[in-house]
């Protein structure tokens, strides 16, 4: 046990000392969390695109209350564009108000205005809320105005300044959030993985495993010892991206932080458990990189890591529900909804049945080809 222990400890020194594990686990997650959360983090502003085909009075004041809320800017679009400009989030909403808007107002005839987006949340249930509200507002000056336009802009005038204005965010407004960064975060943890699993190879190519096995450790000993010391230094890169997050008061979106890094740790043995899955089937590390990139970018990619996963097609959607990425993010979702570790049992236990799959895949190669 004092040789295995002492084994571990050794190991550890050595990839401390490796400059590619310093940047990929300590330097680039500091860097992450430092970059993106407060570069798009507290002075992001979301786009609401709008096509006015009235342009009037009447539809310039549904534009300036839409103005008037934080974190909340509107662009001019053509109505040809707005579904391109929606799928590519280039704007959250699409607000389309029609042609004769003020003079149905006035003539207290039915106008609609409507509302577009390809997700549901809290933006555009905003928007829709203030339009609904402002159009109940302008009805109300219209009713008082006997259809003159100068007597409703009279009254709307003196209405609007006894309204105040509404806010989107109005405790934490410039505090960054944890998304702007989870999908980086996911991204290098596999990385880091790649580059630790690949001391195997270096191990077998510098002869320090034969020296290690003729001390009398067995093969079982020495992989079980070799997975523990990368779940460990793996996980030193989950707790080092929550610990700077912590400390530069990042808003991870739920009481209890710890859950979030437990999610994290949970996820750790996925991105072990499948470089190790890698290794075992090669022995190049130049090859297992290429082999972990080619797996771990499409998996991002289809588990909505990089971009919304409502964006993408229903066909692909159901793909990336099977796949353990997206597992972490709807864990991460979950308990930033109000639920508890409970709450997500079943995806961490997915992640943890996913990953001894995988370590019994390797097992059985690393067997087959003698090594155990």
């Amino acid at each position: 046990m004092e040789v295995l222990i002492r084994l571990i400890l050794n190991t550890i020194k050595l990839l401390m000392r490796k400059k590619s594990y310093i940047i990929s686990g300590v330097i680039i997650p500091v860097f992450i969390i430092i970059f993106f959360s407060f570069e798009f983090g507290g002075q992001y502003k979301y786009k609401i695109g709008i096509v006015d085909k009235d342009n009037s009075y009447s539809s310039n004041q549904i534009i300036e209350s839409i103005d008037e809320l934080e974190d909340i800017q509107s662009v001019k679009i053509k109505e040809k564009d707005y579904k391109l400009l929606l799928i590519t989030q280039q704007i959250e909403v699409a607000v389309i108000i029609d042609k004769n808007f003020e003079e149905n107002l006035l003539n207290f005839k039915p106008q609609e205005i409507n509302i577009k987006s390809i997700k549901h949340n809290d933006v555009e249930t905003s928007i829709r809320q203030l339009i609904k509200l402002k159009c109940e507002d302008l009805c109300i000056v219209a009713s008082l105005s006997n259809k003159d336009i100068d007597e409703f802009k009279n009254i709307n005038l003196d209405y609007n300044s006894q309204i105040t204005n509404l806010s989107l965010n109005k405790v934490k407004e410039d505090i960054p959030k944890i998304q702007n960064t989870l999908g980086l975060i996911i991204f290098t943890i596999f990385i880091v993985a790649g580059n630790i699993a690949n001391f195997l190879i270096e191990d077998e190519e510098n002869k320090t495993k034969i020296m290690i096995l003729s001390s009398g450790i067995s093969k079982w000993k020495y992989y079980v010892s070799m997975i523990l010391i990368f779940y460990i230094m793996t996980s030193c890169t989950s707790l080092i991206y929550y610990l700077v997050g912590k400390i530069l008061y990042i808003d991870f979106g739920m009481e209890n932080t710890l859950n979030f890094l437990f999610v994290l740790l949970v996820f750790n043995l996925i991105a072990i458990s499948l470089n190790l899955c890698i290794v075992s089937f090669v022995r190049s590390k130049y090859t297992s990189r290429i082999i972990n990139i080619l797996i771990v970018v499409p998996c991002c990619m289809l588990s909505g890591v990089f971009w919304d996963f409502d964006v993408m097609e229903e066909s692909l959607q159901k793909i990336g529900n099977y796949i353990p990425t997206r597992w972490v993010y709807v864990c991460i979702e979950n308990l930033q909804n109000g639920n508890d570790l409970n709450g997500i049992k079943i995806y961490l236990g997915l992640m943890i049945l996913f990953s001894i799959i995988l370590f019994a895949i390797s097992f059985t190669i690393l067997k087959f080809k003698n090594e155990l």
